[in-house]
């Protein structure tokens, strides 16, 4: 059975993928220079959530931890070894807590023959009005996970700054606000409140991307692009998450709250699987 974080994971990485311009500055200091492999080449399975180096030259580690982990130091410190082994050069490592509950876990190691340690940062430590002003999206999505007094304000402004995307566009980063506000049961709440006035979350239901498709479906039978009523959104979502990601199909299923039978219809379809 797929971990109930995967969701998280999955949308949290497509967002990575696309390298939100702020939000690295605001870890880093520096600009993003360009995206590099984050899977290493080992007989035990190891995939940083995001690699990437600066423009200063330097390479800057990310990981995601959505629950606190008394052994997170052990993990970095394989991290580390591995990128030194790859690239010749100290990675800057960074582990980002997004979790709803307290940050509390260590950050380092302190044994006689081995002394490690690496940045730990709290996502509620920083200012989404930083996120806010960004003109990248994936920041802007990204900010529901950060501090705020103006919760209202919050929502109401991710919604201003989403609502003239066109359709396709706007379904792919509703989706991903949809995910990761869950770690956020007090915005969940007020979102759904706010919905009246600003729809925000996605009831597939009621969207027309899956009206269509479904008719489409009924009209001509199931066809390449939509499987079994299937949006072009959430059928989008399928091809990037497995294109990019290598998610499971489980894990896409539970993200966008379908199917495996339908993420792997989808998949076979793309020749993915």
């Amino acid at each position: 059975m797929p971990d109930f974080n995967s969701q998280y994971d999955i949308t949290l990485k497509d967002i990575l993928k696309g390298i939100p311009k702020r939000f690295v500055e605001i870890l880093t200091g520096r600009k993003a220079l360009e995206f590099l492999d984050t899977g290493f080449p080992k007989v035990e399975e190891l995939k940083a959530d995001l690699l990437i180096r600066l423009e200063d030259g330097n390479i800057f580690q990310l990981e995601l931890q959505t629950q606190n982990d008394p052994r997170m130091p052990l993990r970095m410190l394989r991290y580390y070894t591995h990128i030194y082994s790859v690239y010749s050069k100290e990675p800057e490592q960074t582990v980002l807590y997004i979790g709803h509950n307290r940050l509390n876990m260590p950050y380092r190691l302190d044994y006689k023959k081995l002394k490690f340690s690496y940045n730990l940062k709290d996502i509620k430590s920083i200012d989404c009005n930083e996120l806010l002003k960004s003109d990248d999206l994936n920041d802007v999505v990204l900010s529901v996970l950060c501090e705020t007094k103006d919760e209202r304000s919050l929502i109401l402004e991710i919604a201003s700054r989403l609502s003239s995307l066109k359709p396709l566009e706007l379904e792919d980063y509703k989706l991903k606000f949809r995910n990761l506000i869950r770690l956020r049961p007090n915005l969940r709440e007020l979102t759904e409140k706010l919905e009246v006035e600003m729809p925000i979350t996605i009831n597939f239901e009621d969207d027309s991307l899956y009206q269509a498709g479904l008719e489409k479906g009924i009209e001509k039978g199931i066809e390449k692009g939509v499987a079994q009523g299937l949006s072009i959104a959430k059928r989008n979502y399928i091809i990037n998450s497995r294109k990019n990601l290598n998610a499971a199909p489980e894990q896409i299923a539970l993200t966008i709250e379908d199917t495996v039978e339908n993420v792997i219809a989808v998949l076979k379809e793309e020749g993915l699987i």
